[in-house]
């Protein structure tokens, strides 16, 4: 299962180009090439060139919204990147890098920053002062932790932590009331915290193979959302509060310990899909459940 994870968010990663470029404007894939062009260029391409360091004359382009350095060989952070104050976009998808520094906290335009699939063990609490930052993509990392100081990045919408060694989130993580979607799939978080239940704008959860024993009551206040994924975890019983997700659409509870699920499951007017494969539910608790959710496709 960790190798169809893996290659699942590698395909999706490979689009990252296309979906990150504003493809209206020009996008230069050499350094010489953007400055022969254009001096004021605002997207530049230098992914899948080999690239062990970065071309100096980089720091010219003043004006550099978006850099991608995917799928290089970048082992450490080159402090020329440092000196573009506007960008906005960064793509450092699959290289080597082994740390996030201090100074990531003097790109204070940053909307979006890709570090996923490199050797990063934790996030250092200047990652606090990216104010403006909303999509925070470390999946395939080696985290063990992020600093607590990720609460001040208020516009976070998008946080994908899958596939990483974490145990716990930082203290006051349900202050970020902006955030829509979270993956935390595939580390070792063993507790769902109650102060999860604050993530108030949540639209889609995944907490696949954890370690995830139950859930809290306060489960049902995340009213927003639509997709909840819990494949691969420890749960015997899930509380009442579950059908309080007036808004879910998808709700996959494969590979558990569930024998029934709550007698109020039919509340879940909105549930399109329910995925129960490899829990100990019995024949009659099936049907009940069928029953209940008359317009959802159950798979068993």
């Amino acid at each position: 299962m960790r190798l169809l994870s893996l290659i699942l968010l590698l395909l999706f990663s490979f689009s990252g180009f296309s979906q990150y470029a504003n493809q209206n404007l020009p996008v230069y894939e050499d350094v010489s090439l953007a400055l022969a062009a254009n001096p004021a260029a605002l997207q530049l391409n230098l992914r899948d060139q080999r690239l062990f360091s970065l071309d100096n004359r980089i720091v010219e382009l003043k004006e550099l919204k978006y850099l991608s350095l995917m799928r290089n060989n970048l082992e450490s952070w080159d402090k020329d990147l440092f000196q573009l104050k506007k960008l906005e976009i960064l793509n450092l998808f699959e290289n080597n890098l082994k740390e996030i520094p201090t100074e990531i906290g003097q790109l204070k335009a940053l909307i979006r920053i890709d570090l996923a699939k490199n050797k990063i063990k934790k996030v250092p609490s200047s990652i606090g002062k990216l104010e403006h930052l909303k999509y925070l993509h470390l999946s395939l990392n080696n985290l063990v932790s992020i600093s607590d100081d990720i609460i001040r990045c208020q516009d976070l919408q998008i946080l994908e932590l899958q596939g990483n060694e974490l145990s716990q989130l930082p203290f006051g993580f349900g202050q970020l009331s902006n955030l829509e979607r979270l993956d935390l799939s595939y580390n070792q978080l063993r507790v769902f915290e109650v102060e999860w239940g604050k993530l108030s704008s949540l639209k889609e959860l995944q907490i696949a193979f954890n370690f995830i024993r139950k859930l809290p009551s306060a489960i049902g206040n995340l009213g927003q959302l639509k997709t909840f994924i819990l494949t691969g975890n420890q749960i015997k019983y899930l509380p009442r509060e579950i059908t309080d997700l007036n808004n879910l659409e998808l709700l996959v509870l494969s590979q558990n310990q569930l024998k029934t699920l709550p007698k109020e499951i039919g509340k879940l007017k909105k549930l399109k899909t329910l995925i129960i494969k490899g829990n100990p539910i019995s024949s009659d608790e099936l049907e009940r459940i069928k029953l209940a959710l008359p317009h959802c496709k159950v798979y068993f």
